[in-house]
């Protein structure tokens, strides 16, 4: 009889399963700012990238909307065995879209591809902390660090797309445009620069969890936000994101849709070209600049109240290292004017201001107003305010001493809750996004990130923040608010980690 009533439950089960697999409903199209720069999600650490490739690929953990906690994913445990080991156990039935199951060997392969030299990965750096992955069984190994890691699982959660071993088989190329990945949706055909098509896997292994997610999904980029606004209002689209505090009105006078916000994890800041002398080298001119800027003016006029005051390059939803006690620099004119004449250029000097242009609704209107701050100090700063490709390698050009001349950077960083890695990529001499280098200060950071105690670690990265303001190392500018427009025929609640999950979002 037991075993009748355990077949039974099995097979009312596996028609649950069944049932909630086919339960796809309609479409979604969604639009964002710009496009992936590939599909291939071990190479690159692009915001836009990391969104979508969450589409088609799993994660071994994942981030609750709500509170930034890390959740299960492709893990459906864990255990810290000590300072430096963590214990994983794969949920067992998954399949990549290829039909290969899920095991360790996969695990393996995904961080070789990442760390292999000729795919010139960027995201190699994140893993710099590994020693070794041991493997127990197919479903179960532990990940060995050189050093004890706090936040080893905000990482995974971001960076480790797990990849079918099976992609070895076939062209280096493949992975660029196509998917081969656990997750719920797969590519089905992108039209660079104007349309991605995403079909619901039927194989999905949490289908059960999202019965009514959409069955296709698309996205489109759209870089104007004038554009994205209009093919909301048209129906042509179902969510975008990225808005101007003045077209939040239109959109909820509109009875057929609503406007979502959300505290973001992305912060804005000023970087100075610091690292092969000029201006910039003089802390004293870094903190002119600094009480010069007048950030709540802009936060109130140019983002219309869509930034947060912030004094750190950490959020709430850092494992450590945040602190809602740290407040940007004032501003303070009369001192800005004293420091520079105190300064090794009192007479002022020209630089350029390196911003982008498109892919916020503010980004090139708030670098302009902070060059005309700049002016009453003597700096004059000529903007250069470019689309993302240009801007990209305007800022290479930079770290790399291509460019020398004096410059700042306005830029920002998101989608991250692993506290060392924010200043490795932001600050630090060899940070991918860096156009700065204060050696002692990337020691603090390095020292502050094996620390193993929580309350030791969050005052050692509280320290490095501190003196980071003293030394005006960073210009900390300003915490966004996210906003998104959508239908109202949407369940959909906005991330505060920048993402969209489409399997989030479910149809009235």
């Amino acid at each position: 009889m037991k075993k009748q009533l355990a077949l039974i439950s099995i097979f009312l089960l596996a028609l649950g399963l069944a049932s909630a697999a086919g339960a796809y409903r309609g479409s979604l199209t969604v639009v964002l700012p710009d496009d992936a720069p590939t599909m291939d999600p071990n190479v690159s650490s692009s915001g836009i990238g990391l969104t979508i490739w969450r589409w088609s690929y799993d994660t071994l953990v994942s981030t609750d909307a709500r509170t930034g906690k890390n959740v299960p994913w492709l893990a459906e445990k864990w255990q810290k065995l000590g300072p430096a080991q963590y214990k994983f156990w794969l949920r067992k039935g998954v399949k990549f879209s290829d039909g290969t199951p899920l095991t360790t060997a996969a695990i393996q392969y995904t961080l070789d591809r990442i760390r292999d030299p000729e795919l010139k990965s960027v995201q190699r750096g994140f893993f710099t902390d590994l020693d070794r992955l041991e493997f127990l069984d197919d479903h179960t190994f532990i990940w060995h660090l050189k050093q004890p890691d706090n936040g080893l699982l905000h990482r995974l959660a971001r960076y480790f797309h797990v990849i079918s071993p099976k992609v070895k088989e076939g062209p280096k190329t493949a992975p660029a445009r196509q998917t081969f990945g656990t997750g719920p949706y797969i590519l089905k055909s992108w039209t660079k620069g104007l349309k991605m098509v995403f079909e619901a896997s039927p194989s999905w292994w949490g289908n059960g969890l999202h019965p009514d997610r959409p069955k296709t999904v698309s996205m489109r980029p759209i870089r104007e936000s004038t554009t994205r606004v209009k093919a909301l209002l048209t129906g042509e689209v179902d969510v975008i994101r990225g808005l101007g505090a003045h077209q939040i009105p239109e959109i909820r006078r509109n009875p057929g849709t609503e406007v979502g916000e959300v505290p973001s994890v992305r912060f804005f800041y000023l970087s100075f070209t610091n690292g092969f002398g000029g201006p910039f080298a003089d802390q004293k001119v870094r903190q002119a600049v600094l009480y010069a800027i007048d950030i709540e003016s802009i936060r109130k006029t140019i983002l219309g109240g869509l930034g947060e005051p912030i004094g750190q390059v950490y959020h709430p939803w850092s494992y450590t290292g945040f602190s809602p006690a740290k407040k940007p620099h004032p501003h303070d004119l009369a001192k800005a004017k004293a420091l520079m004449k105190e300064s090794s250029y009192p007479n002022g000097f020209k630089a350029t201001l390196v911003g982008l242009h498109g892919t916020y609704p503010f980004d090139k209107a708030a670098a302009e107003a902070m060059a005309g701050m700049l002016k009453r100090i003597g700096i004059d700063a000529a903007v250069n305010a470019v689309p993302f490709p240009m801007y990209r390698k305007l800022v290479t050009a930079y770290h790399t001493g291509v460019q020398k001349d004096p410059a700042l950077i306005f830029r920002s960083w998101g989608t991250h809750a692993d506290s060392p890695i924010i200043w490795r990529a932001t600050t630090s001499c060899k940070g991918i996004w860096s156009v700065t280098c204060f050696k002692d200060l990337d020691e603090m950071n390095e020292k502050a990130g094996a620390i193993i105690g929580p309350r030791e670690q969050q005052a050692a990265f509280e320290k490095l923040t501190d003196t980071m303001q003293e030394r005006a190392a960073l210009g900390i500018l300003f915490r966004l608010v996210d906003t998104w427009g959508y239908k109202k025929n949407l369940r959909f609640v906005p991330r505060g980690d920048e993402n969209i999950f489409p399997w989030e979002i479910g149809v009235k």
